[in-house]
């Protein structure tokens, strides 16, 4: 039994643009929709578009009471180029970064507050190879066809773990730095905190590597049901396809209707050779001039043009005449 679920409004993993270049972001889980569609309305209502449509709006209603129809058009062009522009700044939120350094918006200025992108961790070694293998698996569930079979609750519990993971994984960026720092102290009790440094590290890798393991299991679970669906969608299709198919029948009858239209157009054509006097056609002539040719010819066409030489002889030479 499927379950229909509702589209979602925001996606947890969206491909966007930074300054640096195409990246993929996992959004937060705990902040509700009410809160990015106000951070929709904010980006849409900088204070650059706002003062473009006032001033437009202003200047349309003093070409108005003046009667200045050029003014009047400015205007309403300012207004509606700064709705436009408010409209595409809100729709490209979550997608376009690449922002004036001095301008970063809200979404940009604290990694982890809106969302985590796979390159915040790419100077934790290959801990950021297995932060873009979750996210990219977060992805893949909720874009899979198979998503409908499962419970809504089970792809968001997904996309709140690996959320969880990557926060916890951001969290080591301190004792990493504190290990390293320790490890070059060549003290012995100092070595000692440098291994218990490393260590808790450790935990939380295995921890990672442990959630990308069972992330993997769920996404080998929804491929095989993929698979399944399209077995079946396939099949559905064969049948309907071949059910309008012709059948034997009916293509036989086909065959057999056009087999005898040589032999028709033959006769006519012949006689009215016979009517005309034209002359013998390139296979009345003697065997060594059409041989090639008759084999060329339709089976019963060639029998009978075969036939019709032979009489044709028969009656030059009088034989069978009474």
């Amino acid at each position: 039994m499927t379950h229909h679920n509702p589209p979602d409004t925001v996606m947890p993993v969206r491909a966007a643009s930074f300054p640096d270049g195409p990246d993929s972001v996992l959004l937060n889980p705990d902040i509700p929709q009410s809160r990015w569609h106000g951070e929709r309305v904010r980006a849409g209502l900088c204070p650059r578009i706002v003062l473009t449509g006032l001033a437009g709006a202003a200047l349309a209603v003093l070409a108005a009471a003046s009667g200045s129809g050029f003014a009047l058009g400015a205007g309403i062009l300012a207004v509606g180029a700064s709705l436009f522009a408010g409209w595409h700044r809100a729709a490209r939120m979550l997608t376009d970064h690449r922002h004036d350094p001095g301008s970063a918006c809200r979404l940009d200025r604290a990694r982890g507050e809106f969302f985590f992108r796979s390159r915040d961790f790419t100077d934790l070694g290959t801990a950021g190879h297995t932060v873009r293998t979750l996210i990219a698996g977060v992805d893949e569930l909720y874009r899979s066809p198979a998503r409908a079979w499962i419970d809504p609750g089970v792809p968001r519990e997904v996309h709140r773990v690996v959320w969880q993971a990557l926060c916890s994984l951001d969290r080591t960026r301190a004792a990493r730095d504190l290990a390293d720092d320790l490890a070059a102290d060549p003290d012995s009790a100092v070595g000692e905190l440098a291994a218990a440094a490393r260590e808790a590290v450790t935990v939380i890798d295995d921890a990672l590597y442990e959630v990308v393991r069972h992330v993997h299991g769920c996404l080998v679970l929804t491929r095989a049901w993929e698979t399944k669906l399209r077995h079946t969608a396939l099949a559905t299709r064969t049948h309907h396809i071949l059910a309008t198919m012709p059948g034997h029948v009916e293509a036989r009858r086909l065959s057999e209707t056009a087999e005898a239209l040589p032999q028709t157009v033959f006769h006519y054509i012949t006689a009215a050779r016979d009517i005309t006097g034209t002359g013998a056609f390139p296979w009345e002539q003697p065997p060594s001039s059409w041989s090639r040719l008759l084999r060329t010819l339709p089976r019963g066409l060639s029998r009978s043009a075969a036939s019709g030489t032979a009489l044709a002889r028969r009656g030059r030479s009088g034989e069978g005449l009474s």
